[in-house]
């Protein structure tokens, strides 16, 4: 499966960045930000409830951002369903826990249990994201 880098519109122009179309326990949420800097996937804790998850409170870790802020993240109690669909190619499925924060308004797919179950290859030039 290939596809396009997202266009994102900021102070010094146009920047491409590489999303995935990804549905999470069946909802579509639309194209996340892959960030292989980021150890785990973390969510605005406002899809907690749309996703029917619950969450574990006794886990909670604190992240910090590529900014140096710290971040508190919750993680799921059981590991939800991602899977990426493109026309013509069989459906990805895997299973993984995603952490949600407060006041996090981009979902970011991480390392933990999500981009290490797939092979991935970013090319910046084309601005194209492939996964095998």
């Amino acid at each position: 499966m290939e596809f396009e880098y997202t266009k994102r519109e900021w102070s010094r122009g146009a920047v491409y960045v590489p999303t995935l179309p990804i549905c999470l326990n069946g909802f579509p949420i639309g194209h996340v930000l892959v960030d292989t800097g980021a150890d785990a996937t973390v969510l605005p804790m406002e899809l907690k409830d749309v996703l029917g998850v619950d969450l574990d409170r006794e886990r909670t870790l604190w992240f910090t951002g590529a900014a140096g802020e710290n971040c508190k993240a919750i993680p799921s109690v059981q590991p939800i369903e991602y899977s990426v669909e493109q026309s013509g190619f069989r459906r990805l499925i895997w299973k993984g826990i995603v952490f949600f924060a407060e006041h996090q308004a981009t979902a970011l797919l991480g390392q933990y249990q999500c981009l290490s179950e797939l092979r991935i290859t970013l090319d910046g030039r084309k601005r194209q994201i492939k996964i095998e």
